[in-house]
């Protein structure tokens, strides 16, 4: 199913990695994640349905990078629900655990941060391209070998 002409239900089955077995559509359509994602896309750009009904641009490829992992990122929170399962063929019987879930979202909303900063950069015309500053010194006023404190006790 077709999710706000950006994605479909294929796609956000294959960034979480599940088939349509453990994810079928029925239970994609209950968790109505078109929803969140028109009022994320509406907060990121009250323009964004121009964009998307645009001819194939470089501004609608990160729409569709956007809406694909936002959409597998929210869903990913519920990960646990449709992923621990537990199959039987009547004589061997495998189970499957959802354990570390938890990181797969910021790692798929992290991934849909950076596909927004780059629409966005794209549409005004801008770049961020600043590396942050992880370390810094900071000299002291004196030469802590040679002069003493002045207030030492």
């Amino acid at each position: 199913m077709d999710v706000l002409g950006l994605t479909n239900f294929a796609q956000i089955r294959g960034v979480l990695t599940v088939s349509s077995t453990d994810l079928p559509d029925e239970v994609l359509e209950s968790y109505a994640v078109e929803d969140d994602l028109h009022v994320a896309l509406t907060e990121m750009d009250k323009d964004w349905e121009s964009v998307a009904s645009a001819g194939d641009t470089e501004l609608k490829r990160f729409l569709r990078l956007y809406a694909k992992y936002y959409c597998a990122g929210t869903l990913a929170g519920m990960a646990e629900v449709f992923v621990l399962t537990r199959d039987t063929d009547g004589e061997n019987e495998g189970q499957r655990a959802g354990t570390g879930l938890d990181k797969l979202q910021g790692k798929l909303l992290g991934k849909a941060s950076q596909f927004k900063a780059d629409y966005l950069d794209k549409k005004n015309g801008t770049t961020t391209t600043a590396v942050p500053s992880i370390i810094s010194r900071s000299p002291p006023d004196r030469d802590v070998i040679t002069e003493a404190r002045s207030n030492a006790s």
